[in-house]
């Protein structure tokens, strides 16, 4: 399958070509109703092959987003419950779950509601447990550690859909979505250690609850130490990597001495010649605003240089028109690169508007227009 995508006036599409195409009581029913979780998708044919046009406006594809933000405990119940209401209301629909594309670029974040949307492909019938298992091997490289609740839920999941026969329906019920602790599935370890914690009449009824704790916090050790050696083979390089980390911490953490150096005296000078052929080359990293409305220039700083409405964005702009996250700016070596991403009023790079994922060189002194906002690259 080949994938491109395609800005039209405020819409915005991915454009699969394919092999094959949709039965014609999927066509009638995926073109004349709307069903939540599915991507709306219409096809046309070019060059012998069925084109799926599948309208992602105000969306952002599932590995675009999590460049954003790591997945939290409520982004991580936010997906599980898309997947499962779009799966059932599929087979309501007598549409063939299995043509469900579990690809990190396939699936896209509603950027209003923090909704996931799916896509119906026509190619291939992908298994659903060995699809969802390669999915949720990418997301466990993209779970926030700092959030406790969302490591306990995907390692409980990812220890789930190993297993042979699981149900997304039964790991998502065995969740307790408005309470921040995840029971660890019961085993015979757990079973043995409870049955010897009630055979032990000394402790009290605060030191039972506390052993109970540290042997559910174990379970979850174990867990997480089966899915880093399934993603790190080689555990020896993982753990060097981690302990350089922690030298690293307690190094920043150290209490560094005050040294005060005296100030070179500043040598005033003529005003020196510049040309002005050479100030046109050279690039600066910097946004100047030229548009009416007197919003401040961006300095980019860090990468990647995010623009947007949202209040997190290093380029902030305070402007309706504008995206929460309108676009990006990334730099290799000494070119800078502007990218849209998949804002709603579109992003335009010397007058050229860019398409979803669509990635330019910038150019010094080249305009870019986010919306109906206008800034020099300098």
């Amino acid at each position: 399958m080949e994938i491109e995508y395609k800005r039209e006036l405020t819409k915005s599409y991915m454009c699969v070509k394919t092999d094959q195409d949709f039965l014609p009581f999927e066509k009638e029913i995926l073109t004349r109703s709307s069903i939540l979780g599915i991507v709306p998708v219409n096809t046309t044919f070019a060059d012998a092959a069925t084109v799926c046009w599948y309208d992602i406006t105000g969306m952002q594809a599932f590995d675009h987003a999590l460049e954003m933000e790591m997945m939290d405990s409520q982004m991580l119940t936010q997906f599980l419950v898309s997947l499962c209401g779009t799966l059932e209301r599929l087979e309501s629909f007598l549409l063939d779950p299995r043509h469900l594309w579990f690809s990190r670029e396939s699936i896209f974040k509603n950027n209003r509601d923090g909704s996931f949307w799916f896509c119906y492909c026509p190619e291939g019938k992908e298994n659903i447990t060995e699809g969802f298992q390669k999915l949720m091997e990418y997301l466990l490289t993209k779970i926030d550690h700092k959030d406790q609740r969302a490591v306990k839920m995907a390692y409980h999941i990812y220890d789930q859909v190993i297993k042979e026969g699981y149900s997304l329906i039964a790991i998502r019920e065995s969740l307790t979505y408005d309470r921040v602790d995840i029971e660890p599935v019961p085993d015979r370890t757990l079973e043995n250690s409870r049955v010897e914690l009630e055979q032990t009449s000394d402790q009290t009824e605060k030191e039972k609850n506390v052993h109970k704790a540290d042997k559910a916090d174990g379970k979850a050790k174990v867990i997480f130490q089966k899915a880093i050696e399934h993603f790190f083979p080689d555990v020896a390089k993982f753990k060097e990597y981690r302990r350089q980390l922690a030298k690293k911490k307690e190094k920043k953490n150290e209490i560094q001495p005050i040294v005060f150096e005296p100030e070179e005296e500043e040598v005033k000078m003529g005003r020196p010649t510049v040309l002005l052929a050479d100030q046109r080359k050279t690039i600066r990293g910097v946004l100047r605003y030229e548009g009416n409305n007197q919003l401040p220039d961006l300095k980019i700083d860090t990468f990647p240089y995010v623009i947007g409405s949202a209040a997190d964005c290093p380029g902030h702009v305070d402007c309706a028109t504008i995206s929460r996250h309108h676009a990006k700016i990334t730099k290799v070596e000494n070119v800078y690169f502007i990218e849209d991403m998949n804002s709603a009023n579109g992003t335009k790079a010397g007058g050229t508007l860019l398409d979803y994922k669509m990635k330019v060189s910038l150019q010094a002194n080249e305009i870019l227009e986010f919306a109906d906002e206008k800034f020099r690259f300098i």
